[in-house]
């Protein structure tokens, strides 16, 4: 459609438009008025077609507009979407390559030799995991630090465990137990190299701050306690084994309802661990008690007290019996019993 602000208004005295005027003539118009009459009709169709024209424009204009909108709109929200996917793809890009995105500091390069647990170690507390104490004392740092990784630490090999039962473990989780040493064995200097250390990991692994303050209380509490420095072995070492069974037990209930605080300590499971180490102590002295030595010689009883056992037999019986050793022949036989006095006896036939 041609824009009618550019039309021109056409000469109506033409030849071109002279049938309208005979037209016009025959409808009783004035002769000096038909001429005017089709330029008056001429303007009037013209403006209206401006006015269409004008419309339309705008029309065009505004769907053009929002068109425009829309698209930018729809761009925005393009441009933010990808942007939203980068930032995701880098935040896991971060948690699975942690340490690549850790800040380095503008330090010199250490004199001294650093040594830092396993990488087992490390995944386990990262976890939340239980985890030893021995992986971190001078023992088990040692070992990490001569232990060499390699792309096979992940591969899984098949172990079997204490009650029979077959599973594939990691091959970094093999090396590391190897030379494991349980908290219960631990000495108490190792105790002191590894508590702290760990405390430390623990804050590299982002822990709770509720959760790392719990185990200072714990271990603070296991340090002062009054059997710390008890004359009694039995009392000392129930302190290491308490802290090896409530701290694996607390990893067990940790995200259950019956998780409980560290820092609360119980005298009470302190004394019945210390019972049950005098028990199984005595058990085992008992047991190994029950071999008595049968000799060919002529009926002799001797009576021994329980607690003084640790003596050659022979070195006793040689100076008065010089004979004894040669004339010998032993074998294990049940020992019979106790006297009323806590005593052994003996019998040499």
């Amino acid at each position: 459609m041609e824009n009618p602000h550019h039309s021109i208004q056409p000469d109506f005295t033409s030849d071109t438009h002279a049938e309208a005027c005979l037209q016009l003539a025959d409808r009783g118009i004035v002769e000096d008025l038909i001429t005017p009459t089709l330029q008056a009709l001429w303007t009037l169709s013209n403006d209206q077609a401006k006015q269409h024209w004008d419309a339309r424009l705008e029309q065009e204009a505004q769907e053009a507009h929002e068109a425009q909108r829309a698209a930018a709109e729809e761009e925005k929200l393009r441009q933010r979407a990808l942007e939203e996917e980068q930032d995701l793809t880098k935040q896991e890009e971060q948690k699975k390559n942690k340490i690549k995105f850790i800040p380095v500091p503008d330090i010199s390069v250490p004199t001294e030799s650093i040594v830092i647990p396993s990488s087992y170690t490390l995944t386990k507390l990262h976890k939340a995991e239980y985890c030893e104490l021995y992986y971190f004392t001078n023992r088990g740092l040692a070992d990490a630090e001569t232990t060499t990784p390699s792309f096979d630490d992940k591969a899984l090999v098949l172990t079997k465990s204490d009650n029979g039962i077959h599973s594939f473990v990691s091959l970094s989780s093999v090396k590391a137990k190897s030379s494991l040493i349980k908290d219960e064995d631990l000495t108490w200097e190792e105790f002191g190299q590894a508590k702290f250390r760990m405390i430390n990991t623990m804050c590299e692994s982002e822990w709770p701050d509720e959760h790392i303050q719990m185990h200072i209380d714990f271990w603070l509490s296991i340090e002062t306690h009054e059997w710390r420095h008890d004359t009694s072995l039995y009392n000392r070492s129930s302190l290491l084994t308490y802290e090896a069974h409530v701290r694996e037990l607390w990893h067990r209930m940790l995200g259950t309802p019956k998780v409980f605080s560290l820092a609360k300590f119980n005298n009470n499971l302190l004394k019945k661990i210390r019972d049950e180490l005098v028990h199984k102590a005595s058990t085992a002295q008992i047991a190994a008690m029950q071999q008595v030595c049968f000799f060919h010689y002529p009926v002799l009883s001797l009576t021994f007290h329980v607690s003084h056992l640790s003596f050659s037999l022979f070195s006793i019986l040689s100076p008065s019996l010089p004979s004894i050793q040669h004339h010998a022949q032993t074998r294990i036989i049940p020992f019979g019993s106790f006297s009323k006095r806590g005593h052994l006896n003996f019998h040499l036939a």
